[in-house]
């Protein structure tokens, strides 16, 4: 998918400076005809990709068909994966917690439980949180 194109001097950025009309001309034109990713572009061009998004999102330039797609790693599609199953414990855990609440004849054992399994799903739907209370230390220590 690496499109040779021929090499050009690019023009420095100014910080706090607006980009030229002509490499704002050219990003567009990359954009909208070309597969190339956003950070292909900012290094062809000198825009950085920040500002490529931007103008993209507000300009309301369209990219060709399959361009849009950016393969995630092994590690990329486990943790998208990860999130999914996430959003979907936490809503059953929601509509278990609603069902609860509606049922006049449900128990406050059965409320409390319900609410347990809410939290613990909260828990799993917060990244980069420990699944266990119990530090390492102290595992090893008991171990």
């Amino acid at each position: 998918m690496s499109a040779a194109l021929p090499e050009e001097p690019r023009p420095e950025p100014v910080a706090g400076r607006p980009h030229a009309p002509a490499a704002l001309a050219k990003v567009r034109r990359l954009i909208e005809t070309s597969a190339l990713s956003y950070r292909a572009i900012a290094k062809i061009t000198g825009v950085p990709r920040a500002t490529i998004s931007r103008h993209v999102l507000e300009g309301g330039w369209i990219r060709p068909t399959g361009a849009d797609a950016s393969p995630l790693s092994a590690e990329g599609e486990r943790r998208a994966r990860r999130g999914f199953l996430a959003e979907r414990v936490l809503r059953a855990a929601e509509h278990l917690v609603e069902r609860v609440e509606l049922d006049p004849s449900a128990t406050p054992a059965a409320f409390a439980r319900a609410v347990r399994v809410l939290a613990l799903a909260q828990r799993l739907d917060r990244p980069g949180r420990s699944r266990s209370r119990v530090s390492r230390a102290q595992r090893v220590k008991a171990g």
